[in-house]
């Protein structure tokens, strides 16, 4: 009877343990593991074309035969990166870098956000000492759950926000992704870093220079060529920035898998009275993710989806179904113990003593 007894105790306690287990894992690993890791530090590499790109360091120099570059191979490296953690925000680094086939340095940007580690849209409570920029909607990817629906993105470039819908499911890297695209219409470029790379006027005879191999219809180089000495010299600019993009994301993750994108600035010149005279190319860029990081980033989206379903499903379904069958167990055990023990025989009671007769006188 004590073996039936020990053992139903122990099984108890096991399920106990086993259930509390399920539940640590559910409410407070697995939460844990859906937000951006503390330690995110990633790097994509792209490759595309561009079909026009100002070389700044060129036409810094005077180099009109190489200020403008037509339908080159260029590559491109996004590295974000967690800077800091506080709570739920994050302080995370995006560093955009753009090169020529040759290792060029033609273009980058670099911005710093806070952002929300779950839902990664900008941050509500942050450190005062952080340095970040204001910003609304999403910026370094999905969140861990991406839905089958619309979001709203940032558009550094412009200090914007643009719609990224969702348009449908599709395969990529082996995973099974949501897509989401992205039309940014052309509006003012006000990120500083870009315009410290442009220049805010040229020279007239530079700008003919550079309008008469710029991919534009001949009516409008005609026009420009007309226009140009009426517009003084030097001739002020003005940017406009627009992209189309193309997202795959993988949903359980929110780690972004492949992405397609056409970015294009555009230089327009200004008349004396104000207005603009024409837009002309100066950036277009098309760019996507190599084979090789398609791969990488596919397999960190497995291993982060795998680990989600281990400590969100897998593991806690065994232990709760552990811990059930340990109680039952160990409860009907314990119950059989007390039903099953033999009753105590009655002790019998010595009769009466017959009662005293005092003596007689």
């Amino acid at each position: 009877m004590r073996s039936k007894t020990g053992w139903g105790i122990g099984l108890v306690l096991l399920g106990v343990l086993c259930l509390a287990a399920a539940a640590v894992l559910a409410w407070v690993v697995v939460p844990q593991r859906k937000q951006l890791p503390s330690d995110t530090d990633t790097t994509r590499q792209f490759t595309g074309t561009a079909k026009v790109l100002l070389n700044p360091q060129a036409l810094a120099t005077g180099d009109l035969r190489n200020a403008l570059l037509t339908n080159v191979p260029v590559t491109a490296q996004r590295t974000v990166k967690a800077l800091a953690t506080d709570g739920d925000a994050a302080q995370v680094s995006d560093t955009r870098v753009v090169n020529t086939a040759t290792g060029q340095r033609v273009g980058g940007t670099e911005a710093t956000y806070a952002v929300d580690r779950k839902s990664l849209e900008a941050a509500t409570n942050v450190p005062s000492g952080w340095t970040v920029t204001p910003h609304q909607g999403l910026t370094i990817s999905w969140p861990i759950g991406a839905k089958q629906q619309d979001y709203t993105g940032w558009v550094n470039e412009t200090q914007s926000t643009t719609p990224l819908r969702y348009v449908r499911q599709d395969t990529k890297g082996g995973l099974t992704t949501n897509v989401y695209q992205a039309d940014t219409q052309a509006a003012p470029i006000k990120d500083e870093q870009v315009l410290g790379t442009l220049p805010k006027a040229l020279p007239a005879s530079a700008l003919a220079a550079l309008t008469s191999v710029l991919p534009i219809p001949a009516e409008a180089q005609a026009q420009l060529a007309q226009v140009l000495p009426s517009l003084g010299d030097p001739v002020p600019l003005s940017y406009t920035y627009e992209s189309t993009s193309t997202f795959w994301v993988e949903p359980t993750t929110g780690i972004v898998v492949d992405i397609q994108r056409q970015e294009i600035r555009k230089a327009g010149i200004g008349l004396p009275t104000g207005g603009v005279l024409a837009s002309l190319p100066v950036y277009d860029v098309t760019t996507a993710f190599t084979e090789q990081s398609v791969t990488d980033a596919a397999q960190d989206a497995q291993d982060a989806k795998d680990s989600i379903d281990m400590y969100g499903m897998t593991l806690p379904v065994i232990l709760l179904i552990v811990g059930l069958i340990a109680l039952v167990v160990g409860a009907v055990l314990l119950i059989a113990r007390n039903t099953g023990a033999p009753q105590s025989a009655p002790v019998a009671l010595p009769p009466p003593a017959p009662p005293q007769v005092p003596p007689s006188e």
